[in-house]
């Protein structure tokens, strides 16, 4: 009997059948920086990882008045494959729509997915 709770086929099988549930595609873009000869930088976001498998689903919204102007504030909750490359200064985008990485779970034991919390932008 092993010493572990669960064997790596099994934990490879569980990721696999994780995976496949992922419904929907996602691109992810690294931030990058580049010197405008003035001694500072530009930023800018471009294409890291394009038809990551993901699910995305909204956590919480709320509708605000501020000066006339309706704004709408909405958290997701991102899953991707347990080995994607995501980190908090990268972007998500989904469609026409984009969205900035809040936080992401990494470092858990038997991970079997990657969740990242998001912010819609714009």
């Amino acid at each position: 009997m092993a010493d572990t709770l669960m064997q790596t086929a099994d934990l490879a099988y569980v990721r696999a059948q994780a995976e496949q549930a992922l419904p929907t595609t996602v691109h992810l873009l690294e931030l990058r920086r580049t010197e405008d000869q003035q001694g500072g930088y530009t930023e800018s976001y471009v294409l890291a990882y394009r038809d990551v498998p993901a699910r995305l689903a909204e956590t919480n919204g709320r509708e605000q008045a501020v000066a006339g102007r309706l704004n709408i504030e909405a958290e997701y909750m991102l899953t991707v494959p347990y080995d994607q490359a995501i980190d908090s200064a990268m972007r998500v985008q989904h469609g026409e729509t984009v969205y900035a990485v809040m936080f992401v779970n990494a470092g858990r034991s038997y991970d079997t997915t990657r969740r990242a919390m998001l912010k819609r932008l714009g």
